[in-house]
C-alpha cells in the first residue's frame, strides 16, 4: 500500500548526479590556467583565461537562469560581483556541492567538485582583484537544451491547480491524480520532477496506478476545492521517481526503464512545508518513453532503521549513532546509492558485505546537509550476488549546538517523515541481474522480492510517528 512515505526511495530511482561539461573525453585544462597554476606564469590568471573556463564547465549547469541557483554565473560581470564570496565557497568546497568523501569507496561518476589547481586559480584571481583580461581569451559559451534540463519531453503534465500553502502549520501531503490517456503501454527511460515552488516543496513522488482507486480517493477527499487527497494511499503499479532538494536528474541507460501502462494515472505525492508566509506551487513532471526495447525495470530499495531514537542534549547527544542493514534477495545490477537523512543528520557511511566475507565501502558523507541530498552513480554497474548485505551506519547532532536543528530548545526526535522527524535510509538502486522481459512470459517480480525482504522502507506500525 502506498503510505504517505509512500516509498520514499523512489525520489532515488536512477535519479543521479549529472555534471553538464563543456570539456568533453580526453579534453585538456585551459592553457593559461595550467601554466599559472605550475608557476610559468607570472602574471595573476585572468577572467578570460582562466576562471572563464572553470565557472563554465563547472557552475553553469545551475548558475544560469531559470536553473535551481540563486544567482547567475553567466558574465564577467556577475562572477566579479560575487567574487569573494566564490573564493570562500570553493575554498570550504561547499560549492560546487559534492558530499562524497573523497578516496573513499567506489568510483563515482559525475563528480562536479573542484581541484586544487582550480580554487588556487579562482582564490589567486580573486586576490588580484579579479581581473576580466582579454576578451580574445574567453571561450564559447556552453550550451545548454532549453527549457526541460532533459531536452524536449514526451509527456508534460501538472497537478492540475495551483495549490495554496498555507504560511503555517503541519506539513501537507497531498496525492495529485493525473490521467495520461495513453493508447499504449510505454516504458519511461527518464523523468523530471519541477516543483513549482522550491520555497515550500520538501519532496516530490510520483507513482502508477492502474486500478482507478486513486481517482476515487480524489472525488471523496477535496481540500478547499483542490483536486488531491490524503491519508492512507492506494496499490500502485510501479513508481516514476520522485525529487528531493539538490538532485538532477539523468536518463536510464538503453534496455532499462519504468512501466506506465496505457491509460494509467499519475499520482503525484507532493510534501509542502510551511515557510511563515502564504505560497502558491504548481508543480509539474516531464516524461521521456524509451525508445529501446527494454529488458529490465529499475527500482529501489534500502536498509533502514525506523526505530532511530534521538534523545537532546547529553554526552553522546552530538554523535548519536544509528545503524540499518539489508540483505539482498537475488543477484542484481547495482547503479548507484544515496544517504538520506534530516536536519539532525551529521555523517552516513554505506557498505557492502559480500557472501563470500568481502567487504566494499561504496560512499561516506561526512558532513550531512539536508539541501543537498545527492544521489551517486557507480562509474560502473556493480552485480551483487545473492545474499549481499547493505549496511548503514549514520551519526546524528541533537544538540543546540547544531545550526539546523529545529527545535530550541533540543527535543527528542524519533523516526517519521516531516522535516522535523529524522530518517535513516540507505538507497541503492538495481535491477534484477537475469531478467529479460523482451523473452515470452517473463514477468518482473524484484518489487515483490524487495517488500518481502525488508528493503522497502515503509510506514508500518514500527514506523509510525511517536507522539
Amino acid at each position: 500500500m502506498m503510505t504517505r512515505l509512500s516509498w520514499m526511495i523512489a525520489t532515488f530511482s536512477l535519479v543521479f548526479v549529472e555534471v553538464t561539461s563543456v570539456a568533453g573525453p580526453g579534453s585538456q585544462p585551459a592553457k593559461g590556467r595550467d601554466s599559472f597554476a605550475a608557476g610559468r606564469d607570472l602574471d595573476p590568471p585572468t577572467y578570460c583565461k582562466d576562471v572563464a573556463p572553470i565557472v563554465y564547465k563547472r557552475c553553469l549547469a545551475c548558475h544560469r537562469k531559470g536553473q535551481v541557483a540563486p544567482f547567475g554565473m553567466e558574465t564577467y560581470e556577475q562572477v566579479r560581483k560575487r567574487a569573494s564570496d566564490i573564493s570562500s565557497v570553493v575554498e570550504d568546497r561547499v560549492m560546487p556541492p559534492w558530499k562524497a568523501a573523497h578516496n573513499f569507496g567506489v568510483k563515482l561518476a559525475g563528480d562536479r567538485s573542484l581541484s586544487d589547481v582550480e580554487i588556487a586559480t579562482i582564490q589567486k584571481w580573486v586576490d588580484a582583484d579579479a581581473p576580466e583580461g582579454n576578451a580574445a581569451d574567453l571561450p564559447p559559451m556552453p550550451s545548454f537544451p532549453e527549457g526541460w534540463t532533459l531536452g524536449k519531453p514526451d509527456l508534460v503534465v501538472d497537478i492540475g491547480a495551483d495549490f495554496q500553502v498555507p504560511a503555517a502549520g503541519e506539513d501537507i501531503y497531498r496525492c495529485f491524480v493525473i490521467p495520461t490517456d495513453l493508447p499504449d503501454d510505454v516504458y519511461v527511460s527518464g523523468v523530471v520532477h519541477r516543483p513549482g515552488n522550491n520555497r515550500v516543496v520538501h519532496h516530490i513522488l510520483s507513482y502508477v496506478d492502474t486500478t482507478g482507486e486513486a481517482r476515487k480517493k480524489d472525488a471523496a477527499d477535496a481540500l478547499a476545492g483542490y483536486p488531491g487527497f490524503s491519508g492512507p494511499g492506494v496499490e500502485t503499479h510501479g513508481d516514476l521517481g520522485g525529487w528531493v532538494p539538490g538532485l538532477v536528474n539523468s536518463m536510464m541507460p538503453d534496455g532499462f526503464g519504468r512501466s506506465l501502462p496505457k491509460k494509467a494515472d499519475i499520482i503525484v505525492q507532493v510534501h509542502y512545508h510551511p515557510d511563515g508566509k502564504p505560497e502558491t506551487d504548481r508543480t509539474q513532471l516531464a516524461l521521456y518513453f524509451a525508445r529501446t526495447p527494454v529488458k529490465r525495470t529499475v527500482h529501489r530499495a534500502g536498509a533502514w532503521n525506523p526505530e532511530l531514537v534521538l534523545p537532546p542534549d547529553g554526552p553522546n547527544a552530538s554523535e548519536t549513532e544509528v545503524k540499518a542493514s539489508w540483505t539482498i534477495p537475488v543477484d542484481v545490477i547495482a547503479f548507484g546509492c544515496a544517504p538520506h537523512m534530516h536536519l539532525l543528520g551529521h555523517d552516513m557511511t554505506m557498505s557492502l558485505r559480500y557472501p563470500d566475507g568481502r567487504r566494499q565501502d561504496l560512499v561516506r558523507v561526512d558532513d550531512w546537509d539536508f539541501n543537498w541530498q545527492l544521489a551517486y552513480r557507480f562509474s560502473m554497474p556493480m552485480i551483487l550476488p545473492k545474499g549481499t548485505i547493505l549496511d548503514v551506519v549514520a551519526h546524528y547532532d541533537n544538540t543546540a549546538r547544531n545550526p539546523r536543528n529545529p527545535n530550541s530548545p533540543p527535543k527528542t526526535v524519533r523516526w517519521g517523515e516531516a522535516t522535523t522527524d529524522e530518517m535513516c535510509i540507505g538507497f541503492i538502486v538495481l535491477a534484477k541481474k537475469d531478467q529479460d522481459l523482451t523473452r515470452p512470459g517473463e514477468k518482473d517480480d524484484l518489487v515483490k522480492l524487495i517488500k518481502e525482504s525488508g528493503g522497502a522502507p515503509i510506514l508500518d506500525a514500527r514506523a509510525r510517528k511517536h507522539d
